[in-house]
């Protein structure tokens, strides 16, 4: 990636030094006062620094976020029993996150989430290559998550959230069910941990359409996890202004992106394992009525209901006429080792 167009220009310090001093301090979010001992600099060039490259990598924002291709992804279309042709048209996962935040303490109030944390709440959506194709950040943490995405839909300019025609996203259960965006049933049991090493089959088409969903849509879990992990920026408070503190978000997606074009997800996946940087907590196994308040049209409510209950029955006529429960038991604790290390409730709205 070159930044040097961006970058100030200096006699002292080369591009590859700043780049460094960046990548160290969201890499391991030491302060400025570490990084000048570090370094050798004064903390006012630390800083100045920091937030040249900062702006580079912002740049590379068309190169680096792009959007999810409209073609059926091979984790899809190659599992014929569990998520083809069900879930054929959808080209990604949504998830709200919430990241801490260091603001006034006039502004506490305001950024207080609902775990009592000061916090900003952005909205990111990946692909099934874990990919990020789009990032909003800079919310306060008391903003729901059906808000930030009811701003991304009809918003105008380069962010706005631009869903292909026919294709859909899965979101969880505090979005609203409506057209393009798919949701899991409410108050239906469906984590992948109350399938782990038991012999307890989905007993109806709720829990099957539930548990597949869940397999599928726990790749936006595994990415965040991944990038908080590789990032510990984002996981404490930076003291940094808080227009800046979103910037980071947006950076640190990006490096994601790009690291990804240079080593496979199994590569990422193993350096993680042995970080055991991730602790695993119990997770919300029920769905959340917390968002209900959404503005959604009735209409559009209506034809995703009736699209969910169209693939669930379908589902589930599959499923019986062809006896996969030995195929679901085997694959979602075949899988279960490898998302452990994601699912913190920390990371998940």
């Amino acid at each position: 990636m070159s930044a040097k167009g961006f970058l100030y220009d200096t006699i002292n310090i080369q591009v590859e030094k700043q780049v460094a001093i960046f990548l160290y301090a969201i890499g391991h979010n030491v302060k400025n006062r570490i990084l000048l001992h570090m370094f050798r600099h004064l903390g006012e060039t630390i800083s100045r620094y920091f937030n040249g490259v900062l702006r580079a990598i912002l740049k590379m924002y068309p190169i680096l976020l792009k959007p999810p291709s409209t073609i059926t992804h091979e984790r899809i279309s190659g599992n014929h029993k569990s998520f083809y042709p069900y879930f054929k048209d959808c080209i990604g996962a949504i998830d709200g996150s919430h990241i801490p935040a260091w603001v006034p303490i006039a502004q506490h109030r305001t950024f207080l989430d609902w775990k009592g944390n000061i916090s900003q709440n952005i909205l990111e959506i990946c692909d099934f290559d874990m990919k990020f194709t789009y990032i909003l950040s800079g919310w306060e943490g008391s903003t729901s998550d059906s808000q930030i995405l009811d701003d991304a839909i009809h918003r105008e300019g380069e962010a706005k959230l631009l869903v292909p025609r026919g294709k859909f996203y899965l979101v969880d259960a505090g979005f609203a069910n409506q057209k393009r965006f798919l949701r899991p049933y409410r108050n239906v049991r469906y984590h992948l941990k109350e399938w782990r090493n038991s012999n307890v089959s989905p007993a109806d088409k709720k829990k099957l359409f539930n548990l597949r969903y869940s397999r599928l849509r726990n790749i936006i879990e595994r990415a965040f996890g991944l990038l908080k992990s590789r990032f510990k920026i984002l996981k404490t408070q930076p003291e940094y202004p808080f227009k800046t503190q979103a910037k980071i978000v947006q950076a640190c997606v990006m490096i994601h992106n790009h690291i990804l074009t240079q080593n496979s997800v199994q590569e990422e996946e193993e350096w993680l394992e042995q970080e055991n940087a991730v602790t695993s907590e119990d997770t919300n196994e029920e769905a959340e009525d917390s968002d209900e308040g959404s503005d959604v049209d009735d209409e559009d409510n209506f034809d995703q209901d009736q699209f969910q209950e169209e693939m669930a029955d379908h589902m589930w006529n599959d499923w019986i006429a062809g006896d996969d429960s030995d195929e679901e038991m085997h694959d979602s604790q075949s899988i279960s080792s490898c998302d452990s290390s994601y699912e913190s409730q920390e990371d998940i709205d």
